[in-house]
C-alpha cells in the first residue's frame, strides 16, 4: 500500500539525548511580514527577523512553533502560525517561538520526486520542499524534504520511522535533524 501524501512540515519527534523538545522563543516577525509561517515550517533570520526558508537558505535557524501578537484592535492572539501580511498595533513586532536545538529530532515526509531507501539516504541531506501551502485553519505546515536536492543541505535523515502505514518510497515519512549548527 502507497504511503498517503500528507505533507505536515517538521514535527519534534525527540530529543537526541534524552528529555523533552522545547521551543526557545526571544525571535520576532516584523509586522506585516507578507508571507504565512506555519507550525512546521523551516525559518531563517533575515535582518534580524524571521522569515520562512527556501530550498536555497543556507542557515536554517530552527523550526516555527507558533507566535504570540496584538492585533490591530489589541487583542492579544495566540497562533499556531503567522497569518501573511498582518498589521499588529503600532506596528509592534511579533513574538516567535521557534525549535533551535541542534539535539532535536523531526518527523517529516518526503516528496513525491523520489522514493525514499534507506541504503541510499540514510545519514544523507538534503534540502526542503515547498510543494504544498500550509493549512490556515489548523496552522500546520506542508513543507516536505525533497530526496532530490541536496543544494544547501539543511537536514540529515536519520532514518525511515517505523510506524503503521509508513514504508520506504514516496511520500515516507522519516525522522531528520537540522545539518548546521545554530548561527544567530
Amino acid at each position: 500500500m502507497p504511503n498517503a501524501d500528507q505533507p505536515m512540515g517538521f514535527v519534534p519527534r525527540r530529543h537526541i539525548q534524552g528529555g523533552t523538545p522545547r521551543h526557545q522563543d526571544g525571535f520576532k516577525i516584523a509586522s506585516g511580514y507578507a508571507t504565512n509561517i506555519f507550525r512546521g515550517d523551516a525559518v531563517v533570520l533575515t535582518a534580524g527577523f524571521l522569515a520562512i526558508a527556501t530550498d536555497a537558505s543556507a542557515a536554517i535557524l530552527g523550526i516555527f512553533s507558533g507566535c504570540r501578537y496584538r492585533d490591530a484592535s489589541g487583542k492579544t492572539n495566540f497562533s499556531p502560525y503567522w497569518p501573511a501580511s498582518t498589521v499588529t498595533l503600532g506596528a509592534e513586532d511579533v513574538e516567535a517561538f521557534i525549535y533551535t536545538d541542534r539535539g532535536i529530532s523531526y518527523r517529516v515526509q518526503t516528496d513525491t520526486g523520489t522514493a525514499y531507501v534507506d541504503a541510499t539516504h540514510k545519514g544523507a541531506a538534503f534540502d526542503i520542499e515547498l510543494d504544498h501551502a500550509g493549512n490556515t485553519f489548523t496552522g500546520q505546515s506542508g513543507m516536505e524534504i525533497d530526496l532530490a536536492d541536496v543544494g544547501t543541505v539543511q537536514f540529515r535523515v536519520i532514518g525511515l520511522i517505523d510506524e503503521p502505514n509508513n514504508a520506504a518510497g514516496v511520500n515516507a515519512k522519516i525522522e531528520v535533524v537540522i545539518n548546521a549548527p545554530l548561527v544567530l
